[in-house]
């Protein structure tokens, strides 16, 4: 297994980007694995404003240390296989090294996906080249889209459950009192970005729904706006103008919104406080949020149909039901899948949480105790260290 081989990482350290977080969970496995020398080169940021210090990745000082302990290539040293994680994607038509080209795509690809004078297909798969993606759904956006199905490799993400695991009743009962969230109300979550494709709309409307039935429910958001500059505040004044009579002054008073950047201790504290994370994603690549809300012992509500099918046995997530839709432009060369959930059925979904009729705790412990060993960084560290090979 790639044993004596150098493998030379091109990608992102230290930010909370999705493609960061998964490069810094299997830069840590990887280590731990051994068998092959680390490089690892950093790569320019997708936006200029990233940085480590505003945007950390929120590992402990030590997982820090050893993820930017890797070293950078020497000038004439000559890796074995190249791994590339970033975005937009790059190719190097010129290269002769065997190269591993993460890939992840919620809606589909387009030009605009790739790097200038990057966008030909045929050097992702060329030769011992592969494409690497974590769900079968982004997989078959990427066949949509002309890449070879044959070339294309499904390394699933995973969760610490060193890190990620549930609340003790005593912690969840301090977390959730200093959020002043009473034990009566059931807690929904969802840290999704304020985007189309996340749902988040459906989400509040949903929400605002339940407690005009007057149910006793509480909704957590996180605001992304410092990574991507997209503020949860519009989509609230968006819905409040569509929706006047829905979202009332106590509805919106029901709505927390976290604004600073957490760390993965916190992030665990915040799903342990919620009786469920709910997910009616449009497109989702994979939606990690999700398994660690599971990781943490809490349940989730997602769509059917999408990313979240790989690992979201019935026991462990209520599915919604959703329709096929797309947003092609042949013209432009975009290529754009997606599922739509039926509110309907999200509301019935969430009002069964929050009358205590969804799913029951031992058959959501078996499910997700069978869960977790099938989703774990090592594992795909393991399968990404294969494809080295």
């Amino acid at each position: 297994m790639a044993h004596g081989k150098t493998l030379l990482i091109e990608g992102w350290r230290g930010v909370n980007h999705s493609f960061a977080l998964v490069n810094q969970c299997q830069i840590l496995e990887l280590q731990k694995l051994g068998g092959v020398r680390l490089r690892h080169r950093d790569l320019p940021f997708a936006m200029p404003h990233w940085n480590a210090k505003t945007h950390s990745a929120g590992f402990s000082g030590e997982d820090s240390a050893r993820i930017d302990s890797l070293p950078a290539p020497a000038v004439d040293e000559r890796p074995d296989c190249i791994y590339r994680i970033s975005s937009p994607f790059r190719a190097d038509a010129a290269s002769t090294v065997k190269t591993l080209t993460f890939m992840v795509t919620e809606l589909g690809l387009s030009p605009k996906s790739f790097e200038d004078g990057s966008a030909d297909r045929g050097t992702y798969t060329r030769d011992a080249n592969l494409i690497v993606t974590p769900t079968n759904w982004s997989r078959d956006r990427l066949v949509d889209y002309g890449f070879a199905a044959d070339k294309i490799r499904v390394v699933t993400h995973g969760v610490y459950a060193e890190t990620f695991h549930p609340l003790t009743p005593a912690e969840r009962a301090v977390n959730r009192a200093n959020l002043g969230l009473a034990d009566d109300e059931t807690v929904f979550l969802n840290l999704g970005v304020a985007t189309w494709n996340k749902g988040v709309d459906l989400v509040l409307i949903a929400f605002a729904t339940l407690r005009r039935q007057g149910r006793r429910v509480r909704l957590i958001l996180k605001d992304q706006r410092g990574l991507y500059g997209i503020s949860m505040e519009q989509v609230l004044k968006d819905l409040c103008a569509r929706h006047p009579t829905l979202f009332t002054a106590d509805t919106l008073a029901a709505i927390q919104v976290v604004g600073v950047n957490l760390s993965q201790a916190e992030l665990r504290l915040l799903y342990g406080v919620a009786d469920c994370y709910v997910s009616p994603y449009r497109a989702e690549g994979f939606n990690l949020p999700v398994l660690e809300a599971i990781a943490c012992g809490t349940p989730a509500v997602v769509t059917d149909g999408g990313a979240t099918d790989d690992f979201c046995a019935p026991d462990v997530a209520l599915r919604v039901a959703s329709d096929a839709g797309t947003r092609e432009d042949p013209r432009a060369g975009i290529v754009a899948r997606y599922r739509e959930p039926r509110l309907p059925a999200l509301v019935e979904a969430m009002h069964a949480f929050a009358t205590g009729q969804a799913l029951t705790r031992p058959a959501f412990e078996r499910a997700r105790a069978a869960l977790m060993p099938t989703m774990t960084w090592r594992r795909a560290a393991e399968e990404l260290l294969a494809l080295v090979d």
